[in-house]
């Protein structure tokens, strides 16, 4: 067979079409057909060493008699012929390839006339290098917002930030090396949150550990100005100017006695300036203050005390009169004394003096029925204060029907 006959003859690389060709997962060897005159062999030993995310060495045993070596490429698609190498080179590096890719090459041993090519082998190029970046920090803090500042890591073309809700790890932003630092926006008051941050490049990523951070509370100043004033002998008022930042108060009461501590008796709304401690026990002395609150803060006032006055007793009612309404029936009427709860109108019997009816406080008159005709009839009406703890009564009248 002669030279020219071999070249006819040569085979294509791939068999099939060129789109079976395209989506082979691995480049074919070229088959040589059966030759009468000599050829060059194939290359052997090939071995492929990561140098970097974009480099690979190659090195081979070279054949007797080649005249060089081509070193072959496959891109996932087609083979391309990245070099041709004088003879007796046995290494190459390849450059520009991609990071983080399976690389594949073959090494073809070439004479006059023929050429002979290795099998494929493959090697996985490591991702870009990249360090994370190193003393992330807190660099300030409001009521709404946090700061966050780091130095660069190597090999990093970006950054994402991400913040703990409570469940899970959120990203809030991304910046880029130039702007080594994030601020975290709209945040609680009074609240403690939790930041990492991610370097990433085209084909890595590396995170830092997480760091804390704790918003400022709601500005707020204590009332002013408190004062206490007994209104009698069961209420103390107390009032204050108003503070600012609040969004109400507590009025706290404590009665002096060391084994016991101060009792919450009011939650008060904003903008509120006083309040009246009832149900009090006349002649005792009783402390107090008031506390403005937020949703993240509070301040209280000092403490103010006043005693309560003591009781005059209680009074019976007094310019009671009885006028006849019916043919047996009187309408009594009278006036009422302080602190009375409420009135017992009594009737004589006879014998005894018996109740006919009970009327409270603010009532200052009764009617009368059933009322014995033709006889005198005596009224008498008793005060008395809340549970009966107090008690007195009018003089009696009567009324002839």
């Amino acid at each position: 067979m002669s030279l020219f006959d071999l070249s006819l003859n040569r085979r294509p690389r791939f068999f099939g079409s060129p789109t079976s060709a395209r989506h082979s997962t691995r480049p074919s060897v070229e088959i040589l057909e059966e030759r009468s005159c000599p050829s060059v062999a194939a290359p052997t030993g090939l071995q492929l060493t990561a140098l970097s995310s974009t480099q690979v060495k190659l090195t081979w045993t070279n054949p007797a008699g080649s005249f060089g070596t081509r070193i072959l490429f496959w891109n996932g698609a087609t083979t391309t012929t990245v070099a041709q190498l004088a003879k007796g080179v046995t290494t190459y590096t390849a450059s520009n390839l991609k990071p983080n890719q399976t690389q594949w090459f073959s090494v073809q041993a070439f004479d006059n006339a023929t050429s002979a090519q290795s099998a494929w082998a493959a090697i996985m190029t490591p991702p870009d290098a990249i360090t994370a970046p190193t003393n992330l920090h807190v660099n300030g803090a409001t009521q709404t917002q946090v700061n966050l500042a780091w130095t660069n890591g190597t090999g990093v073309t970006g950054y994402r930030i991400f913040m703990w809700d409570g469940t899970k790890a959120v990203q809030i932003g991304t910046t880029t090396p130039s702007v080594p630092a994030f601020t975290a926006t709209g945040l609680t008051p009074g609240t403690t949150y939790y930041f990492y941050v991610q370097a990433f490049n085209a084909t890595n990523s590396v995170s830092t550990d997480w760091v804390t951070a704790t918003t400022s509370s709601t500005s707020i100043t204590a009332p002013s100005n408190v004062k206490a004033t007994v209104v009698n002998s069961g209420t103390i008022g107390l009032s204050w100017k108003d503070s600012t930042g609040e969004t109400g108060y507590r009025i706290y009461e404590w009665d002096g006695n060391a084994a016991h501590g101060a009792t919450l008796i009011a939650s008060l709304a904003a903008n509120t300036t006083g309040y009246q401690a009832v149900g009090l026990v006349p002649g005792q002395t009783y402390y107090f203050y008031v506390q403005a609150f937020n949703a993240t803060a509070t301040a209280n006032t000092g403490w103010v005390s006043a005693t309560t006055t003591v009781a005059a007793p209680l009074g019976p009612p007094t310019a009671l009169t009885v006028q006849q309404t019916g043919t047996n029936s009187a309408l009594i009427s009278w006036t009422e004394p302080a602190r009375a709860a409420g009135y017992v109108i009594y009737v004589w019997m006879g014998t005894a003096w018996s109740s006919i009816g009970n009327v409270p406080a603010g009532t200052h008159q009764f009617q009368a029925s059933n009322l014995l005709v033709g006889q005198t009839n005596w009224f008498m009406v008793e005060s008395y204060t809340t549970n009966f703890a107090e008690v007195n009564y009018s003089s009696a009248v009567y009324v002839n029907l």
